[in-house]
């Protein structure tokens, strides 16, 4: 199919009538042609070169003189005579002089060419027009803006009728008006009115010679916006500093707007002299009008922080949401951020222990991050709770809880161990690096440097210290004070100079101080104004979201792993907290068997003597017990109590493996306690028996000595010696207490169902007996080994390995490098530890439904022995005459069965203990072991 619109045909050389194509290259193979051939061909490109010299005229300077022939002539060789030539002197030795002769005065070259005038003036510059037409006339520009503003305001005057002229100002005068008015202040054009808080013009309609009344206005407009964006920023500045209640972020924000406009007026002042135009007045405001409306922005979205954390926190939640913006405009912002930020990372420099604590109050006191327990007795140590919500935003959650965890360790260093390097950096040649915010690669790397190099320097103090090595005092503290010293010998001995130079200095006339440098802000503007930050504006740097994180984390890890590692090795070794959490295991979670036994039968054997007063007998305060069950007077009175739990956990405790291990150890302490003199008020952590407050309702099911809730009024009183608080917290010992009540309950039905008697007449009594004691022992065993010792034997495991690896690292001279968990690390597996068993023991707030089934088979086990006791009378039979054994039987029976349905439903519900979890699910085991051998297989 041919092409719809055909290259033309290209014609060579060849073709006599064809034309020469010069952009074809087919004749390029041909040889040259010689220069009488090239003019017989001719161009469809060009038009050949006509020289008419008949129709040039000859009055034109450019036109040749005779005809073309003659012009072009070339002259003839053979008859061209250039006339004879002089001929040349010898060179004789006697033509040749040393001494030259004087020279006569040169012509002045200089004063002749300003004779002669311009070498070009005889050159007429032509245009095609008037090279065509001599007579022709340059037309004049129709745009009357060309022609001057003389003729513009003409014009405008004229037009006045229809579009405003305004009045001409003196340039002048309006140029430094207008400048004074970017600044914000008055003049002889411009005022400030106070009621509407902006300037307004004092000449209505006034404008530049050669603009319109629009265009002036409009930048009359702009120069006004900036005036009042000075003002604004002026006044919040004034405002801050004069206020007594504004807090330091909103200060150092006041100081660092303060100092953009002193350099921003300076800059401005020193080139004022130099304005000759709008336009570059214009311009020299340019650069200025953005940084203080990118100021006030940010000045106005922080109007409502109340806080300096809060301040900061909006502050740099502003900063993301332009991050993308001109980079001199993140670069001021990055400043003022930093100068914000300042007094909350001070805080947790003191916080953390790098920074000495300012000021009277202490931390917590402050409204920080940081507050006390409310319960926190008056004479107990303090309980610190981390205030996540007063943490400011560009720290991360990580960071915060390191930071929080970090300085709650050192506390317990500085009130247990005043002596120990980390109490008090003063005291050694340590110095401590503050917490900066650096926003470009270079300083991140120099601030990770110099984290380095403090932990390094940390390390070998606390390691020398170990060791026996004496304490140094710093040799910056020396060197200053020596410096101190010297400068001071020198005052005094030529005191008359010193004080003569002060005069001086007191007369001279004020200047800019060369002693302090300026701020880095102040710097960064004059750079920024100058048009000097276009190698600063593309510096690589990592995304301002992860400039915090990048900056502090270096010297808050360092710290932090010292920290940890000192206060590891003391809670261990100087405050046995290994031993404490022993005594939790074996009292509140009955891990002693020698405790139980001794605890059931001082509150349930009904052989033991009563503790209980009857007049005229006297009690003779030995093997006594309060013989629950077998009584009808309840609860006892604080004197039975005594009598009857008088040496339970004396004797338990110093018969105990935990005991004879801790004497082992401590040889020293165990030789001050003797036999005679052992009691509860020595026992670690004043462990003793004490009264759970309860409430109305529980008090009254307190006071049936037959109900299960009969020993909830009991509890053991346990108070952790400082610092081990941090470790088994308040919360901790409420969850032991809440298991305790838990297992004070099941020892007590499972000590009723295994004094039941074996024979009964009555076949449906002992099927109850036979079920019951089933139920009780089974349900016993899998409380005690898969819901505590399970849990708690991984616990014990965690610990064990942690000193392992403190000694591992002590063998090794090492600190920190080992073992990375903290006190908070000890504190969450605890605290996991007795969730788990909460969980497994179906105390979980969750879980009460499930527990109550179980209260309920409980009851039903303590009724029916109370209907096998003869002892009890006639009228409190009559009172139970309902709950017949077979009643209680299928109560039983019915209880069991609902009990196990739960259960069954609870090992295959989705979500629910979760396997690795704190609520692993453990359950499926006890309905195994309840319907291993047939008794409710077919419940």
């Amino acid at each position: 199919m041919p092409h719809p619109h055909p290259l033309p045909t290209v014609q060579t050389m060849d073709d006599d009538d064809a034309a020469y194509n010069p952009f074809s290259s087919s004749h390029v193979w041909k040889q040259t042609a010689g220069s009488g051939d090239v003019g017989t061909y001719e161009s469809s490109l060009f038009a050949p070169l006509e020289l008419d010299t008949s129709s040039i005229a000859f009055t034109h300077p450019c036109a040749p003189r005779h005809d073309l022939g003659r012009e072009l002539r070339l002259p003839d060789l053979d008859t061209f005579d250039f006339g004879p030539l002089p001929e040349l002197d010898s060179l004789d030795e006697s033509s040749i002089s040393v001494d030259s002769p004087a020279l006569e005065p040169e012509e002045d070259v200089w004063e002749i060419a300003l004779e002669l005038g311009p070498a070009n003036k005889d050159v007429l510059f032509c245009t095609w027009e008037s090279f065509e037409r001599g007579e022709h006339m340059e037309s004049r520009t129709p745009y009357i803006t060309e022609r001057g503003p003389e003729a513009y305001d003409a014009a405008l005057a004229r037009d006045d009728g229809k579009t405003p002229a305004g009045r001409v100002l003196k340039a002048n005068v309006l140029l430094q008006s207008l400048w004074n008015l970017g600044l914000g202040r008055s003049s002889i054009l411009f005022h400030f009115n106070g009621k509407l808080k902006s300037f307004e013009p004092t000449i209505l309609n006034g404008r530049a010679s050669g603009t319109s009344l629009s265009a002036a206005q409009s930048l009359i407009s702009r120069f006004g916006h900036i005036g009042n964006t000075f003002l604004y920023l002026r006044a919040f500045v004034e405002r801050t500093f004069a206020s007594a209640n504004s807090i330091p972020a909103r200060v150092a924000l006041a100081t660092s707007v303060s100092s953009i406009l002193g350099t921003l007026e300076s800059h401005l002042g020193s080139r004022s002299g130099n304005i000759a135009s709008l336009l570059e007045l214009q311009r020299l405001f340019t650069r200025p009008r953005e940084i203080l409306t990118h100021v006030a922005r940010m000045t106005d979205s922080v109007k409502h922080a109340k806080t300096n954390e809060q301040l900061a926190s909006i502050l740099h939640h502003r900063i993301l949401e332009n991050e993308e913006s001109d980079g001199y405009l993140r670069q001021i912002s990055d400043k003022v951020l930093s100068c914000v930020a300042a007094p909350s990372l001070q805080l947790m420099g003191e916080w953390i222990g790098i920074r000495q604590e300012q000021g009277p109050l202490q931390i917590h006191e402050r409204g920080s991050f940081v507050a006390v327990e409310d319960d926190t007795p008056e004479q107990g140590p303090l309980e610190y709770v981390y205030r996540s919500e007063m943490m400011p935003r560009f720290i991360t959650p990580g960071d915060g809880n390191l930071i929080f965890d970090t300085g709650n360790s050192l506390r317990f260093l500085k009130t247990q161990h005043l002596d120990h390097p980390l109490s008090n950096l003063d005291k050694f040649d340590v110095q401590a690096p503050e917490l900066e915010w650096s926003f470009a690669w270079q300083d991140i790397e120099s601030i990770a440097t110099k984290a380095k190099e403090y932990e390094e320097a940390l390390r070998s103090t606390i390691l020398g210290l170990s060791q026996g090595e004496e304490v140094v005092r710093p040799r910056s503290s020396r060197r200053f004070h020596a410096e101190a010293d010297s400068r001071a010998d020198q005052h005094s001995s030529n005191l008359e100079n010193f004080f003569e130079q002060s005069i001086k200095e007191l007369n001279a006339q004020p200047g800019q101080s060369q002693k302090g440098l300026p701020d880095e802000l102040h710097v960064l503007l004059d750079d920024i104004l100058a048009y000097r930050t276009e190698t600063v504006s593309n510096t690589f740097a990592p995304p301002l979201s992860i400039t915090s994180a990048l900056s502090f984390r270096p010297l808050i890890t360092a710290q932090a792993k010292l920290v940890n590692a000192a206060t590891l090795r003391l809670f261990f070794r100087a405050h046995q907290l290994r031993h404490h959490l022993s005594l939790q295991r074996q009292y509140h979670l009955l891990g002693d068997g020698v405790f139980s036994s001794l605890l059931a039968s001082a509150l349930f054997d009904p052989e033991r003597e009563s503790a209980e007063r009857h007049k005229g007998k006297m009690r003779s305060g030995v093997h006594m017990g309060l013989q629950l069950g077998s009584r009808t007077a309840w609860p006892p009175a604080s004197s039975e109590l005594r009598l009857a739990l008088r040496g339970v956990l004396s004797e338990s405790y110093y018969s105990s493996a935990l005991y004879l291990s801790s004497a082992a150890a401590n040889p020293a302490s165990s030789n001050t306690t003797t036999i005679t003199g052992r009691d509860t008020d020595s026992l670690p952590g004043q462990l003793n028996f004490a009264i759970r407050n309860l409430t109305e309702a529980e008090q009254t099911l307190v006071m049936d000595p037959f109900a299960l809730p009969a020993l909830d009024f009991l509890r053991l009183q346990y108070v952790p010696p400082p610092p081990l608080h941090l470790v088994i917290t308040t919360t901790s010992l409420e969850k032991y207490d809440t298991i305790f009540r838990s297992l004070l309950r099941l020892s007590r039905t499972l000590f009723v169902v295994s004094h039941l008697p074996r024979q009964y007449a009555d076949p449906t009594a002992r099927k109850f007996r036979n079920e019951a004691h089933h139920f009780v022992t089974t349900y016993t065993n899998y409380v005690f080994q898969s819901g505590i010792a399970e849990h708690w034997n991984e616990f014990d495991g965690f610990v064990s390995t942690l000193e392992k690896r403190l000694d591992e690292e002590d063998e090794a001279g090492e600190l920190g490098t080992r073992v990375t968990e903290r006190i908070s690390t000890l504190r969450d597996a605890h605290e996991k530890c007795l969730d788990s068993i909460m969980f497994s023991l179906l105390l979980r707030r969750r879980q009460r439904k499930v527990v109550a089934l179980v209260d309920e088979i409980f009851e039903f086990v303590l009724a029916f022995a109370k209907l096998q006791r003869g002892e009890v009378k006639e009228e409190q039979e009559e009172d139970e005459g309902s709950a017949t054994v077979e009643e209680l039987y299928a109560k039983l029976r019915g209880k069991i069965r609902v009990f196990l349905s739960v259960c069954r439903g609870l090992t295959g519900k989705k979500g629910y203990g979760r396997k690795g979890t704190t609520e692993e699910n453990s359950i499926e085991r006890l309905v195994v072991a309840m319907e291993m051998n047939g008794y409710f297989a077919g419940s």
